[in-house]
């Protein structure tokens, strides 16, 4: 095992020490699993599944979660070092702000119309699209959709660090390292999908798109540095509460 190259400050090298005695695979798997939970993937995971096809959704998210681990595996803090994390940072901000605010857009011209908000007739899984951008991806969106937003999500992420120390404790073992936390990742990811769509299937859709739309909102401003992180949980509070609240006014 080496030394980690990004644990000082951030508590990772205590994370990866208690399991690295299990060998590569359990302690990526382990870590991975146990340790990112309510981190900024998981939320957007099950947000989107309470919106669109959970199956689909967690197919572009894998996908998403498999491309930047491979990434982490192979150059380890070479990925930190290149992107440049304030533009980047600043893109993701203002693209879940976008999201967000469509998404809240959308819900509000409904209402005005006097519409109840519901499913599209693809199965819902455009609502979170302009209708020009949803004339390309109909079919595929909640794959490009979920992939997308992981993507963004992931950068500078609890998960992408942790990964990144993994493979450089373990730098012998880069495959099994990899195995394990997609392993953590795909069973994870599947717990929120499933989620996700237990809320879609016990709530209107309005309820569901606004409470996407503060969670987006929200994602969008910690990123641009308005707030701070903690922000982040006054917002899941409020859209946990606007979920409460359909579904009691709709029992």
């Amino acid at each position: 095992m080496h030394a980690l190259p990004l644990a000082a400050g951030n508590g990772l090298d205590a994370v990866i020490q208690r399991y690295a005695g299990y060998g590569p695979f359990l302690a990526a798997f382990l870590a991975n699993f146990l340790a990112t939970f309510g981190d900024k993937g998981q939320l957007v995971v099950i947000t989107l599944a309470s919106r669109y096809d959970a199956k689909r959704v967690f197919a572009g998210a894998m996908a998403a979660f498999a491309g930047w681990s491979a990434l982490e595996v192979a150059f380890g803090a070479w990925v930190t070092r290149v992107l440049p994390q304030g533009a980047i940072g600043t893109v993701t901000g203002v693209l879940f702000l976008a999201f967000g605010l469509w998404t809240a857009y959308t819900v509000y011209g409904r209402y005005r119309r006097g519409g109840v908000p519901g499913a599209s007739a693809d199965g819902g899984t455009v609502a979170m699209l302009p209708d020009r951008v949803a004339r390309y991806t109909r079919g595929y969106g909640p794959v490009a959709t979920a992939f997308c937003f992981i993507v963004l999500a992931e950068v500078g992420d609890k998960t992408q660090l942790l990964t990144i120390n993994l493979a450089a404790t373990f730098p012998d073992a880069p495959v099994p390292v990899f195995l394990g936390v997609i392993a953590a990742l795909g069973i994870r990811t599947g717990i929120d999908a499933f989620l996700g769509e237990r809320v879609e299937r016990l709530l209107p859709t309005a309820y569901i798109e606004v409470a996407a739309a503060v969670v987006f909102v929200a994602f969008g401003v910690v990123e641009l540095g308005v707030v701070g992180e903690n922000a982040l949980f006054g917002a899941l509070a409020l859209a946990i509460a606007i979920v409460g609240y359909g579904y009691a006014s709709h029992r």
